[in-house]
C-alpha cells in the first residue's frame, strides 16, 4: 500500500487564488479514485464547473457558499457537498482566511467542464 506525503503531492494553481494538490489519482497508482486538496483564498470564487462523475467535497477549513445546480448553501468545516454527475457546482470562500476542501471522485482521471456563462 503506497503512502502519499502531502508535502510531496503535485500542486498547481488552477485559478487565481486557488491551489490544488493531487493527493491520489492515476499518476500515484490509483485504479479508480481521485482525491484532491483544494485551497481557496479569502473572497475567491472560481467558475462553476461539472464532471461526468459525481464528486464528494469535504470542507475541512473555512466558511464557503456552495453552489449546486440552482441552489446555494453555506458550508463549514466537517460538512460534505455531494455533486451528482453533470451538475454544475462550485464555492465562494466567504471567510477571512483560506478555505480547504477535499474533492473525491470515483475515477483516477477527473474530467472538468468549466462553465462558460
Amino acid at each position: 500500500m503506497p503512502i502519499i506525503d502531502r508535502e510531496n503531492a503535485p500542486k498547481a494553481e488552477i485559478y487565481p487564488g486557488v491551489e490544488r494538490r493531487s493527493m491520489v489519482d492515476g499518476a500515484q497508482g490509483s485504479q479508480s479514485l481521485t482525491v484532491s486538496e483544494v485551497l481557496t483564498g479569502a473572497g475567491v470564487a472560481p467558475p462553476l464547473h461539472s464532471h461526468p462523475t459525481e464528486e464528494a467535497m469535504l470542507v475541512t477549513d473555512g466558511t464557503l457558499q456552495a453552489y449546486l445546480g440552482d441552489e446555494m448553501f453555506t458550508v463549514t468545516a466537517g460538512q460534505i457537498v455531494l455533486a451528482p454527475p453533470g451538475v454544475k457546482h462550485g464555492f465562494v470562500n466567504t471567510s477571512d482566511a483560506p478555505a480547504t476542501v477535499y474533492g473525491i471522485h470515483p475515477t483516477n482521471d477527473v474530467v472538468t467542464i468549466w462553465d462558460e456563462a
